[in-house]
């Protein structure tokens, strides 16, 4: 991993929680619960509207990793439950976001 994704932060090798942490649960709950438009989210956050796609997207904020195609358990701390992270996932297909 050459950057640690938004919300973590890379110390003696390890991926950890960031001092910012705690707004990738207010976007990915903003995002759930609200009809703001992606464009209007990724503003508020100051991010560009890839930018958090890509963030709610990511299964790093579940704990887990993505190599090569497949999903696995990482040595991480989850920032988010994963019941909010596939609530997230079933809006974006309802949405026809990709």
């Amino acid at each position: 991993m050459s950057r640690a994704p938004f919300g973590y932060k890379i110390v003696d090798g390890k991926l950890i929680p960031a001092e910012n942490f705690k707004e990738v649960e207010e976007i990915f709950e903003e995002f759930l619960t609200s009809d703001t438009s992606l464009r209007q989210l990724a503003a508020k956050h100051h991010l560009s509207v890839n930018g958090l796609k890509k963030i709610l997207k990511n299964f790093t904020y579940i704990g887990k990793i993505k190599f090569n195609n497949e999903i696995h358990e990482g040595r991480h701390q989850p920032i988010i439950s994963s019941i909010l992270f596939n609530h997230v996932q079933n809006k974006l297909e309802r949405l026809g976001i990709k």
